[in-house]
């Protein structure tokens, strides 16, 4: 009977209109965003960084030849005041005027570019006036004006910003596949219960059976809508060009860290399902089906934003580590640990194994709920009243 149970909610969710009508409508979605990144990012490669146009006066022209040395200049000869210079050329971004020893720049706003340029350019004419400007010297000087800067930061997002990038996709896909999964089966408990159809499916399964087949079968529907996302999202990665970007994810690589997304996934949708499919059967009427949702959606939103925000911040902290191991945050923290490669495997096999105990546990729990509300009818059902009813 288990069989022919999950076998009724996997044909039950694919073949629904709205689930195919949805799910065409992410797909077309993500690809509609590969073709687009595509353009866009295929026009900033093309397009090659344009030489600043500046105006060089007369008494300052001995500066023409290391302004252009540089690169990334084009010296424009003009004469006259630099302000109706730049009036008179809207093309020209600013002016140098004065000796070259003293050089004066005028431009329409902020420029330091420009500036650090015309100070080499001003250097290495003094230089060379001094008869000691070699091309070795030159070459130096220049190298110094592109001075690397390393930017220390302590927060992962920035340090590694494709792994972020990856770990919140694998993060808002579980939150998807999960958010679909516990209300999918939730509304089939209450729909089932107030049409007082489960009262005649009780006769041939047991109650925990049945709601274990219906936990598995809408899961196994679950995992077929994810791989529909997954293809659809690497396809649009791939057609926008940033798929071998994310190839080199970590120590691990993508297509280790896809597989960790997925057993997270099957692991996170197991702990809510347990816990939505026992604590739905306690209302009769969909409009009453809110009350017990909310609380279980508004849940996630802890481990989802923990993930996106405290793992970056401290990706090796206690508190982060220790928090990646609580069943019901772990699904959201382990991809995002993951995908910044600060997770070791023996973290990843101890958090798995703290699910996995958990999950029976919470089977156990929904099970006793659901037998004995699942055929009471009306106001809902209290938690205490079921629980004190089987003590006495």
């Amino acid at each position: 009977m288990l069989g022919i149970v999950i076998r009724r909610e996997f044909n039950t969710i694919l073949t629904s209109k709205a689930m195919r009508i949805s799910t065409a409508i992410v797909v077309a979605v993500l690809l509609l965003a590969g073709v687009a990144g595509r353009i866009f990012l295929h026009n900033d490669e093309e397009s090659t960084p344009q030489a600043i146009p500046i105006a060089v006066t007369q008494d300052a022209s001995p500066l023409t030849e290391f302004l252009v040395g540089q690169g990334g200049i084009e010296v424009v000869e003009a004469s006259g005041n630099p302000e109706t210079i730049l009036q008179d050329n809207e093309e020209v971004e600013a002016v140098v005027s004065g000796i070259p020893a003293e050089p004066v720049l005028s431009t329409r706003g902020e420029a330091n570019a420009i500036r650090e340029k015309v100070v080499l350019a001003s250097t290495l004419y003094l230089v060379d006036q001094q008869g000691v400007l070699t091309p070795e010297l030159s070459s130096q000087l220049v190298r110094l004006s592109f001075l690397q800067v390393n930017v220390i930061s302590t927060n992962a997002m920035f340090e590694n910003p494709m792994g972020y990038l990856a770990g919140t996709i694998g993060c808002a896909l579980l939150m998807v596949i999960v958010l679909l999964g516990i209300s999918t089966l939730s509304a089939g408990v209450v729909e089932e219960k107030s049409s007082r159809v489960v009262e005649i499916l009780l006769t041939t399964v047991r109650p925990r059976t049945f709601l274990l087949g219906k936990i598995l079968g809408i899961g196994s529907a679950m995992l077929i809508i994810f791989a529909v996302y997954l293809t659809a999202l690497l396809s649009g990665l791939a057609i926008a060009g940033l798929l071998s970007n994310l190839s080199a994810l970590g120590s691990l690589g993508l297509w280790v860290f896809l597989p960790v997304v997925l057993l997270w996934i099957v692991l996170g949708y197991f702990t809510y399902a347990a816990l939505i499919g026992g604590l739905a059967a306690t209302v009769s009427r969909q409009e009453d089906l809110g009350a017990v949702q909310t609380p279980v959606v508004f849940f996630q939103m802890i481990p989802f934003y923990a993930a996106l925000n405290l793992v970056p911040l401290l990706p090796d902290a206690s508190i982060t580590r220790i928090l990646s191991y609580v069943p019901f945050l772990s699904p959201y923290m382990m991809p995002m640990r993951t995908a910044l490669d600060s997770v070791a495997l023996w973290e990843q096999l101890l958090a798995a194994a703290l699910t996995l105990v958990c999950i029976p546990l919470l089977g156990i729990l929904a099970g006793r709920i659901y037998e004995r509300s699942i055929l009471r009818t009306g106001e809902r059902v209290k938690i205490t009243s079921l629980f004190r009813g089987s003590q006495g």
